[in-house]
């Protein structure tokens, strides 16, 4: 883990290494896929779940679907953050999408993810975690009010 301090500032954006990375992942429901359509880069909501190391995502017939039978390389992302003291974390995942055909995967997930978007789901993506990073912004001071954190 790496610590950069933002010139007169009193928080730190501090980089994560891949096992912390993966854990605040763990935590999230949903994320975004960022992949490329027509040569435009594009971020579309889904619910994801970590299925060991890598991403699992549920979706109907589309863009996501068409990466993972091209096999692109795709990211996705997830964050959260406290508006209240403006601190949070972010994590991206990359790597080559493909669909998922493994019955008992298949199955983890489904017990797993929830789609929020209306009709069938029918394909499970995996995006395995040949990359990842991540960064968390945390607050090193008084607390808003003034009083000591």
């Amino acid at each position: 883990m790496s610590e950069m301090q933002v010139r007169g500032s009193q928080f730190s954006s501090i980089e994560m290494d891949r096992e912390q990375s993966l854990a605040y992942l763990r935590t999230a429901r949903i994320g975004r896929v960022v992949l490329s359509v027509k040569c435009l880069p594009v971020a579309l909501p889904v619910n994801l779940a970590v299925y060991g190391d890598d991403v699992l995502f549920v979706s109907d017939s589309g863009a996501k679907v068409n990466a993972a039978i091209e096999g692109q390389v795709i990211s996705v992302e997830a964050d959260d953050v406290d508006p209240q003291y403006c601190t949070g974390w972010s994590v991206l995942v990359t790597g080559r999408a493909e669909l998922v055909t493994d019955q008992s995967v298949f199955a983890w997930a489904r017990s797993r993810l929830r789609a929020w978007a209306p009709g069938p789901h029918p394909f499970l993506v995996k995006v395995p975690s040949t990359h990842v990073s991540g960064r968390q912004l945390v607050w090193h001071g008084p607390d808003r009010d003034g009083d000591p954190a």
